[in-house]
């Protein structure tokens, strides 16, 4: 069944989740229910099965973790896993969810490569009630002792329609297979794919609810774009225009690691408080840079499509897209750093002669952005 309204509840206390999780939500400052959140709530406490369909900064992590602690809370001996394709992505799942056991004390353990493999394990003996893990490591876990996913009868895929792209459906398959008895499958995706439906075939159980908010695979209504068409020689020159007198945090996105270090470079000359993240970098240090920008320390981050996904922090009010993405997707879920929860925020968006082809692609998320046209450098 496939369901499509965007009718949001007044307040959380009408989607009856526990009323323990109310008190976190006041600390976390979030008053009312987004439409994937009104929507998907209910669907997920009478046991279906589900498929969402909603934009980056929708409140889909919210969705599902108010759910299944309110149903962990009721059923004491079952377990949640849940299901990330990055390090840095549940890494910000499990934010979500420490905020949340403030207010209903559950045990739960990360599960990602980058840190002691056997202090994980340690604490997957112990049966923790909510296991927040990329596949890759959750796998290799499996390979020693198949019995440490017993009694989870909830499963969540994030960001599933990167899953294949990452190559873990052979993981995928193996954490399915370890698993016995019934469990409830959710999935969360920004695009529905057929990446989706394979992963869908390897753990849904039965026949699934598909949920579509009205705005999914389109930007948030809060977000303002701006297109600047320039060449290559006018990006840095124009970059710290945009950004000397921007207030709040701003994510840069550059086209792949070697980009990544030159607008590093080029913007530490300046007194911006900057600095740089990309894959090529040690988990330790990208763990420190990612901190320290979301504690405010660093106000400008470059990085790679490696925080295109899951990255939420608060007070990002611009993105700059310095480079175009490899993938259109990839440009999706990039703007939506910024215009989170309901929170206004612009994109913009650096286009040379090289990046037309690439413009096409994207020009479906770009649809009223303000467009400028630089003068040629003489």
């Amino acid at each position: 069944m496939d369901k499509n309204n965007d009718m949001a509840a007044l307040n959380f206390t009408d989607l009856h989740i526990s009323p323990t999780l109310l008190s976190a939500l006041e600390k976390m400052k979030i008053e009312k229910p987004t439409a994937i959140q009104t929507q998907g709530i209910p669907l997920v406490l009478n046991g279906s099965n589900l498929i969402a369909i909603a934009e980056t900064g929708s409140g889909k992590t919210l969705t599902y973790a108010l759910a299944i602690m309110t149903l962990l809370e009721k059923k004491t001996e079952t377990r949640a896993l849940i299901m990330a394709p990055s390090r840095e992505m549940v890494q910000q799942l499990d934010l979500v969810f420490t905020k949340l056991r403030e207010a209903l004390p559950m045990t739960s353990c990360l599960v990602i490569g980058g840190q002691d493999g056997s202090k994980q394990t340690s604490q997957l003996k112990k049966n923790p009630r909510i296991i927040l893990a990329t596949p890759g490591r959750m796998n290799d876990h499996l390979q020693t002792n198949k019995l440490l996913l017993q009694k989870v009868e909830f499963v969540v895929i994030d960001e599933a329609e990167r899953m294949l792209d990452m190559g873990f459906a052979p993981q995928l398959k193996n954490i399915q297979k370890t698993m016995r008895g019934q469990w409830q499958t959710l999935m969360f995706s920004a695009s529905m794919s057929p990446a989706v439906e394979t992963v869908a075939k390897i753990f849904m159980q039965g026949e699934p609810q598909i949920l579509r908010t009205n705005q999914s695979q389109a930007p948030v209504e809060t977000l303002k774009q701006k297109v600047i068409y320039l060449s290559s020689s006018q990006k840095n020159d124009q970059l710290f225009e945009e950004i000397k007198d921007t207030k709040g945090g701003v994510i840069i996105f550059a086209g792949d690691q070697e980009s990544c270090v030159k607008v590093g470079k080029h913007l530490a000359e300046f007194d911006l408080d900057s600095d740089l993240i990309h894959g090529g970098l040690s988990q330790g240090h990208r763990n420190r840079v990612i901190r320290e920008f979301r504690e405010g320390k660093i106000r400008v981050l470059v990085t790679t499509d490696l925080l295109a996904r899951g990255l939420d922090v608060p007070h990002v009010n611009l993105v700059v897209n310095y480079d175009l993405p490899v993938d259109p997707d990839d440009f999706l879920h990039r703007i939506g750093r910024t215009a989170r929860a309901g929170k206004y925020g612009e994109a913009i968006t650096f286009i040379t002669a090289a990046d037309t082809k690439m413009q096409k692609r994207i020009q479906k998320y770009l649809v009223g952005a303000k467009e400028i046209k630089l003068e040629p450098l003489k």
